[in-house]
């Protein structure tokens, strides 16, 4: 069976990606069933790659940002699980940030209505829809909001599984007070909550792979030994079950 994972933006893709090869061994294919579709646009930021293990097939998709899962399961989903039961699961990983996971679910269900009807944080929750032939059917839902402990967004996750090497847990901790202190001078660029959170995360990963100051940002995340972080591990413990 087909399952499908959306996410905001190609960096939470890139990651989703190489953390289910590595540990659930679901490897990049080139083209998914020949009568399923999926067409992204990535002048918009979205992404849209498949992925096998067996029979099995997977579609991780980057939807463009937190405000556009609502257009993109709409224009480019919807359709083909009511007229073909394409997905029989689906799972959403969305940033924290500073919303409440009642206000998160209640968007969630009002954007995938009619065919996600019910959500709860990292827990697979049957959904049941009408088909184009007015029959019942079913679908498994996963809603995935990281960070799961804090408020936050995936830069915080990727900082707490970093930080889980003392060596490392260092330049973290001083990457973030070289950020507060330059933050006054440099309102312009990282005057928001989230942009002084990507340049936390910027400068730990400039200091630990100084060669790499000019890759980009998916050739560092695939450098990191992901699978082997106790921190990613308990929050993927429901979406490695897709």
């Amino acid at each position: 069976m087909n399952k499908l994972i959306l996410c905001e933006g190609k960096t939470d893709a890139i990651l989703l990606s190489y953390y289910l090869d590595h540990v659930r061994h679901w490897e990049p294919c080139k083209k998914g069933p020949k009568e399923l579709r999926i067409c992204a646009d990535e002048k918009s930021g979205e992404s849209a790659y498949w992925y096998q293990r067996g029979e099995e097939r997977l579609l991780i998709c980057g939807v463009g940002g937190k405000n556009k899962f609502g257009s993109f399961f709409k224009n480019k989903i919807q359709s083909a699980i009511i007229d073909a039961q394409a997905f029989s699961k689906v799972a959403l990983v969305t940033d924290r940030d500073n919303r409440t996971e009642e206000e998160i679910v209640a968007e969630v269900c009002e954007h995938l209505a009619p065919i996600i009807t019910q959500a709860s944080q990292n827990r697979w929750i049957n959904n049941p829809y009408q088909d184009s032939f007015c029959q019942q059917q079913d679908l498994s839902f996963l809603l995935l909001i990281i960070p799961t402990d804090q408020q936050g967004a995936l830069e915080t996750l990727l900082l707490k599984a970093l930080s889980e090497d003392p060596y490392d847990r260092e330049i973290v901790t001083r990457s973030q007070k070289f950020v507060d202190a330059i933050t006054p001078y440099a309102d312009r660029y990282i005057g928001h909550a989230r942009l002084k959170l990507k340049a936390h995360l910027g400068v730990t990963w400039a200091i630990q792979s100084p060669g790499k100051e000019f890759s980009f940002i998916d050739e560092q995340i695939r450098s990191v030994p992901w699978e082997h972080s106790k921190i990613l591990a308990k929050c993927f413990s429901q979406l490695v079950l897709i």
